[in-house]
């Protein structure tokens, strides 16, 4: 039965329509529950966010956009040290290969070099606050050397930018990781210190048991190939006949009651509420006199 399930058997068995490539396809092909999917992923989402083994430890839907975001700006950060980095040697190699060679300005190049990256390009294999880190410190070092803005100002980038141009550019991702990375510890300290309350996991139970039912419902009406029906509804089926013998087995003296949705439990062959395996083996009180 549907009310018999668990938090962890209801996100098992959602999760392949949602997760599963191939599952999830099959389940946009059958016309009659295409369009519900959404509403399954907003279902499936819920319970995930109620289940005890993975409070603190899944990433919810809101804490993966930090995550995503913040790959999108360490991947241009790298990018902009990258091109500070090989612009600075590209120029000292320019002014050796001068006619004549400016030994000088190799050297100042040199010395600029080694006050951006003092560790070399390691920073781009970094930690996202470590680089945030860095670039707060190169900021600081243009305020206090003038001389080093002066330089990168001289050195010419793509167009008509100069080299401190994309060194700002760095600096702006290297703010961005540091906003972002404040963002992320502030989800991450909420979503692991409050508990899920009895309210919210039995509105996620609700949401979840509504949306199975019309999907099952609808399932019964469509005319999708039923080896393509029964590898959708199956899985679930099967588990919901489990968990209603084990809960009869431990609660023999209690009668079924409707899930939480308000939605009389299915059973696997279809029949109605209460034509269960238990019932068709027979009870003499339900004979004819």
């Amino acid at each position: 039965m549907l009310k018999h399930l668990n938090i962890d058997e209801m996100v098992a068995l959602l999760s392949p329509w949602v997760e599963d490539r191939e599952q999830r396809r099959l389940f946009l092909a059958i016309l009659e529950i295409a369009a519900l999917h959404p509403r399954v992923v907003e279902a499936h989402e819920a319970v995930l966010a109620v289940q005890p083994s993975n409070r603190g430890g899944r990433v919810s839907s809101k804490l993966r956009a930090i995550v995503d975001e913040t790959s999108e700006v360490d991947r241009r950060h790298d990018h902009l040290a990258r091109a500070v980095s090989y612009g600075i040697d590209a120029h000292r190699e320019l002014c050796l290969a001068g006619e004549p060679s400016d030994a000088a300005r190799a050297a100042q190049c040199d010395d600029v070099q080694k006050q951006l990256f003092p560790g070399g390009l390691s920073i781009v294999n970094a930690s996202t606050l470590a680089e945030a880190g860095n670039t707060t410190r190169i900021a600081r070092l243009l305020e206090d050397e003038p001389a080093v803005s002066t330089f990168l100002r001289s050195v010419p980038a793509h167009g008509k930018a100069s080299l401190l141009d994309v060194v700002k550019r760095w600096l702006a991702k290297g703010r961005e990781l540091q906003t972002l990375e404040r963002a992320r510890a502030e989800i991450e300290a909420t979503e692991t210190t409050t508990p899920a309350s009895k309210t919210t996991i039995q509105a996620a139970r609700s949401q979840w048991f509504k949306i199975v039912a019309l999907v099952l419902s609808n399932l019964d009406l469509s005319r999708a190939p039923a080896r393509d029906i029964e590898i959708i509804r199956g899985p679930l089926l099967r588990a919901s006949s489990r968990a209603g013998r084990r809960y009869a087995n431990s609660k023999p003296e209690q009668a079924p009651e409707e899930d939480d949705a308000g939605i009389p439990a299915t059973e696997p062959s279809g029949a109605p509420p209460g034509a269960s395996d238990e019932g068709k083996r027979g009870d003499a009180s339900a004979l004819p006199g």
